[in-house]
């Protein structure tokens, strides 16, 4: 009973929720507010690691906001960086410490 209550109350959310849009394509997954900005979060895969990239554009010639974390096989390593406009972050989870990049 409180599982469908909740997910009744989720649906409602995304249908009322018109200024917010979210879609997943290609391994990656974004999602767009009016008043914060797109939100685009994507996985990728390495040897010995899985990195995890969230990236913030909030309007158009701001600074890009970076958040990765890095997960190996016994321990996690967040990390934050930022970008010039336009630009994407990048993660690189194969050298330690991880280390953010721009493309």
């Amino acid at each position: 009973m409180r599982s469908s209550a909740l997910l009744a109350t989720m649906v409602v959310g995304f249908v009322v929720a018109g200024a917010a849009v979210a879609e997943q394509a290609g391994g990656q997954i974004s999602a767009e507010h009016s008043d914060i900005g797109r939100v685009e979060t994507r996985i990728q895969r390495y040897d010995q690691a899985l990195g995890v990239i969230a990236q913030l554009v909030r309007q158009l010639g701001e600074e890009t906001e970076c958040q990765g974390v890095c997960f190996f096989p016994t321990s996690q390593r967040p990390i934050s960086w930022r970008c010039a406009p336009k630009s994407n972050c990048d993660l690189h989870c194969d050298i330690n410490p991880p280390v953010g990049g721009c493309k």
